[in-house]
């Protein structure tokens, strides 16, 4: 008979258990993936019209991004792009009116989405990011006032906001608002988005209650065949 301690070696090597844990980084792998993928099209508004204004009950695109109140501008000039080759205004063609752009998006009820951008702005403004008409929590209430004073490139300006929320439908209205505020007499107005990404945000839950129930499965599995092998020898 095989002595206890000796079932226990590191030299009596399992070839299952490798296949074990593969098998959990598989599932772990697949359920991440599962819940990180992408809902939105356009978010870097590169198949806009660059140069032109939209207004309220036209998109921008096509049919992605829709203008649902006031209207906004298509900006292609270096200064005001924080990547690819164009931006939203949200305020020039409109500064004291709110200018909503909005996308439906395809959303699982239940499921939670985060939302990130990158703004910025060279006036005082107010603004909001609404699903479904409701605040996302941890959006901004204004856009940083940081300025274009670069004659090529100002995207080390642009800040990168967030906003969260649990999805209630199957479908999702994500709108993009901004009402400008300039000093009086000031040229400036320029409340700009770009580079907008959504992504959902992976259920810990889940993943734990996976991982439990493989686990389990592994150490009954192991005892079964320890069991064997004792009696065997």
């Amino acid at each position: 008979m095989i002595p206890v301690a000796n079932l226990f070696s590191p030299r009596r090597k399992n070839p299952s258990f490798g296949m074990f844990v593969a098998a959990i980084a598989t599932v772990v792998g697949l359920s991440v993936s599962a819940h990180a993928s992408t809902v939105i099209a356009d978010g870097g508004f590169e198949a806009a019209g660059g140069g032109n204004v939209y207004f309220a009950g036209q998109s921008i695109d096509g049919g992605s991004w829709n203008v649902t109140n006031g209207a906004v501008y298509i900006d292609t000039l270096d200064p005001y792009v924080y990547a690819g080759s164009n931006s939203v205004n949200l305020t020039l063609a409109n500064l004291y009116v709110p200018n909503s752009l909005e996308q439906t998006l395809t959303t699982t009820v239940g499921q939670t989405y985060t939302v990130n951008f990158w703004a910025n702005s060279d006036s005082a403004n107010t603004f909001s990011l609404t699903e479904n008409g409701s605040a996302l929590t941890g959006s901004p209430t204004s856009i940083v006032d940081n300025g274009f004073p670069g004659t090529i490139t100002n995207s080390s300006l642009f800040v990168d906001y967030t906003g969260e929320f649990t999805a209630t439908s199957t479908t999702t209205d994500l709108t993009f608002t901004a009402t400008g505020d300039p000093i009086i007499g000031s040229t400036d107005g320029s409340v700009m988005i770009d580079d907008v990404g959504i992504s959902a945000t992976p259920e810990p839950g889940s993943i734990v209650l996976t991982l439990t129930g493989m686990i389990g499965l592994g150490l009954l599995a192991a005892r079964k065949r320890l069991g064997r092998s004792v009696f065997a020898n």
